[in-house]
């Protein structure tokens, strides 16, 4: 009689092998059970909860396993149940088994048990599931390339920009406008003439065109998503940054996180900006401005390239590298595109151009490589020659290094070859006329662009001049300016604040330019001394200085700062009567008079400075020199500096008691911690309230600070009243006839004349001599001869 074929396939785990699986999971599950039910035992009070808890679950999983293993016997002794029912069993009970072990903390030893019911597979199976497994991704790949054209690494970077930019697009406060603002500059034909944005019909036709909304152009200027690149006639072309071609494409990619109208996207971005401690004011500046784009944000972003721009790339690469190798190889094929028709399932790669070689920048001028992508490198250009050796990124992006260096020669044929060309035998004898010298042609230097020229009560000021320094400030020689200002090369520009700035005019800059030229051609030199320029007609009358109170035609003095006035001088203490000086001129303002320059100081008499009440000097007392003693280190340098360390009050009507209470009870917070660092206070002490300085208190009079400036410090006059916040609300003036208030130091030694002599510093006492100490002599040396050679060296 022939024996009954099994019911499980080739490779399954017999009923058999289930069964004893099964047995063997609920044996291990009911171990950890004992394991856990004797470690509550002995617990103490501490942990009796927790291991109770874990009692009871591994008891339920324990239970489970236990279960599912009499559910496998009970299938097996059925004949109408299949194999597959015992196996699900099996499964279940080492499932059970495992997760009883993890919860009693044990080793999980029933993992063991779950390959006995893994089925094998054959080899021929094996490689059915993986021929099967790679099929089904061929397929999927090839469907997902037809419908986006990316293959699945630039899939995955579409997928990760997509989830960039639902982050960062709701957060720019766009709206479609921004959008098509944006779209215009990338045509390169969006232009700035007047105070009007317009799209030229025509590249290179700046004339007419179509409007262009100029509020959110100047606000995306203002956030660097645009810049202005000059053209001819004082056109400015605006060209995206690398910031705003970033923000194109994930407004693009997200154009759900636009808002609708120009208020809704105000609303949201003072939603984002309103801070408490803002102010109101503050708040809707904000708001009106866009956020700009971040750094990290510009890095993310890859663009990602389709299987066409691939093709392409690689057909250039292939030109490229076969010219930089040399060209023609014996035994080598050229390397072509196919010229015959491709399958349908590929795409049909463009046809290819010849690429030159390497192309060749103008002397100065720099590719700088960029974050590239997996398939396109990038290039930007830095130019070294437009301020004074600095490398400097001209505006744009290229993917191709051809195009880069072809808006280098741009801009060399625009900003540099006029410096480079021959001169004529006109310009040469223009430049002629114009013998500058190396200080002048620096202060037209930094009329233009390394620095801000400005005017200030004090004199002139060049602001930030030093490319490769931070906030290093120049002053600049009176007349030099002036006489610049007068020959017509300088024009002043009145800024609403009141300040005077002053730029390089039309004729400033092409006379700069030619002198440029000249000097590098050898054709003519920087001049040893200021030439002394003719002026112009309408400037003959001179510059009108600010520090004299002049004003220019049409300009209007600010109301914050009034007509100058001559307070009354208070007399000094009577002295010797000193020659008679020439008078001071009365429309001088005071600090003009205090801080004259030296050959008008040399002139007036020795006590002219002395023009400030002299009261005298505070003596501390015990406790209050005690207090200084106490106090930090770097608060005691501070007050040293400032000179509170014996401050001097004025006489007030308010006692003392009541000052303290209003110190304690009505200032703000932040005014009683500074308050309290300071041995005599911080912000009760005005500048005349100030007493000696730190020189004459380390009893170095020589040195004293005002003897070094020739002058008393001299206050503003101005105060700020502030909130419980501590954030300004108004302006206070303390003396409104414009005295100022000024510190000198309360030590009574002269400020003037010869300087006191320097103290010695004692010398200390010699020490005594140690005692000798008694050593024990070992052997008796003998004493050495003296010679005639001894007796000469010593």
């Amino acid at each position: 009689m022939p024996m009954p074929m099994p019911e499980t396939d080739a490779g399954e785990p017999t009923p058999q092998t289930c069964l004893r699986v099964a047995r063997e999971a609920a044996e291990l599950a009911a171990a950890a059970v004992d394991k856990a039910t004797h470690a509550t035992a002995r617990s103490s009070s501490a942990s009796e909860a927790r291991l109770e808890e874990v009692m009871f679950a591994t008891h339920q999983e324990a239970a489970e396993a236990e279960r599912c293993a009499a559910r496998a016997e009970e299938y097996d002794a059925d004949p109408e149940m299949p194999d597959s029912a015992v196996r699900y069993c099996a499964r279940g009970a080492v499932d059970h088994a495992e997760r009883a072990q993890a919860a009693a903390g044990v080793e999980t030893t029933a993992t063991a048990l779950r390959p006995a019911l893994e089925r094998t597979l054959t080899p021929q199976e094996h490689a059915e599931r993986e021929s099967a497994r790679r099929r089904a991704e061929a397929e999927q790949e090839a469907e997902d390339r037809a419908a986006t054209g990316m293959d699945a690494d630039n899939r995955h970077l579409a997928a990760a920009n997509q989830y960039l930019a639902e982050g960062i697009v709701p957060a720019l406060g766009w709206t479609a406008g921004h959008v098509r603002v944006l779209e215009a500059a990338g045509t390169g034909r969006l232009y700035w003439r007047g105070e009007q944005a317009r799209q030229a019909a025509e590249h290179g036709l700046w004339n007419g065109g179509r409007r262009i909304n100029r509020e959110r152009t100047r606000a995306l200027r203002d956030a660097r998503f645009l810049t202005v690149v000059d053209a001819a006639d004082g056109v400015g072309v605006l060209v995206l940054t690398p910031a705003g071609r970033v923000a194109l494409e994930l407004a693009r990619l997200h154009p759900a996180g636009l808002y609708e109208t120009d208020a809704a996207a105000y609303e949201g971005r003072f939603a984002r900006v309103a801070r408490r401690h803002k102010r109101m004011d503050d708040k809707k500046a904000a708001a009106r401005r866009l956020p700009a784009l971040e750094r990290s944000t510009v890095r993310r972003y890859r663009s990602p390239v389709t299987l066409a721009e691939q093709e392409a790339r690689a057909v250039a690469e292939a030109a490229e590298r076969w010219e930089d190798e040399g060209g023609f190889c014996p035994g080598v094929e050229t390397p072509r595109p196919a010229a015959e028709p491709r399958t349908e399932d590929t795409i049909a790669a463009p046809v290819a151009v010849s690429v030159p070689a390497g192309p060749v920048l103008p002397t100065g001028m720099y590719f700088l490589p960029l974050p590239s992508t997996r398939y396109r490198d990038w290039w930007s250009i830095q130019c070294g020659r437009c301020h004074g050796g600095t490398r400097v990124d001209l505006p744009g992006e290229f993917s191709d290094k051809h195009d880069a260096a072809q808006a280098a020669m741009a801009h060399y044929d625009e900003a540099h070859r006029p410096a480079d060309d021959r001169l004529t035998h006109e310009e040469i004898t223009e430049a002629g006329r114009w013998p500058l010298s190396d200080a002048q042609r620096t202060v037209l230097h930094w009329a233009e662009y390394a620095a801000e020229l400005a005017e200030f009560d004090d004199g002139f000021w060049a602001l930030d001049c030093v490319p490769d320094r931070w906030d290093v400030n120049k002053r600049v020689a009176r007349g030099r300016v002036t006489g610049l200002w007068a020959a017509g090369l300088l024009d002043v520009h009145l800024e609403s604040n009141g300040r005077r700035r002053l730029v390089k005019s039309p004729t400033g800059r092409r006379v700069a330019r030619l002198l440029l030229r000249a000097e590098r051609q050898g054709v003519a030199q920087a001049a040893p001394k200021d030439a002394r320029l003719t002026p112009l007609p309408n400037r003959s009358d001179g510059y009108p200085l600010q520090s004299e109170g002049r004003l220019f035609k049409g300009e209007q003095r600010p109301t914050a700062d009034p007509a100058p006035a001559e307070p009354a001088a208070v007399p000094a203490d009577p002295g010797p009567t000193p020659p008679a000086p020439p008078a001071v001129r009365a429309d001088q303002p005071l600090l003009r008079r205090l801080f004259a320059p030296r050959p008008a100081r040399e002139q007036r008499p020795v006590d002219g400075l002395r023009m400030v009440i002299r009261r005298p000097q505070r003596v501390l007392t015990d406790e209050e020199r005690e207090r200084v003693r106490d106090a930090a280190l770097l608060n005691l340098q501070g007050g040293l500096i400032m000179g509170i360390i014996d401050p001097v009050p004025n006489p007030s009507p308010m006692p003392e008691e009541v000052g303290e209470w209003v110190r304690e009870h009505v200032w703000p917070g932040h005014f009683q911690k500074i308050e309290r660092k300071y041995p005599h206070g911080f912000r009760r002490w005005s500048m005349c309230e100030r007493g000696t300085c730190w020189n004459c208190l380390n009893r170095r009079c020589d040195l004293c600070v005002h003897r070094q400036k020739g002058g008393p410090d001299v206050d503003r006059n101005k105060g700020w009243v502030t909130n419980h916040q501590g954030r300004t609300v108004a302006e206070f003036i303390p003396r409104p006839g414009g005295e100022p208030c000024v510190w000198w130091c309360r030590c009574s030694c002269p400020k003037d004349g010869p300087a006191p002599a320097r103290p010695k510093k004692a010398k200390p006492a010699p020490a005594a001599p140690p005692e000798p100490v008694p050593v024990r002599a070992a052997r008796t040396v003998p004493a050495p001869v003296e010679d005639a050679a001894q007796a000469a060296l010593w």
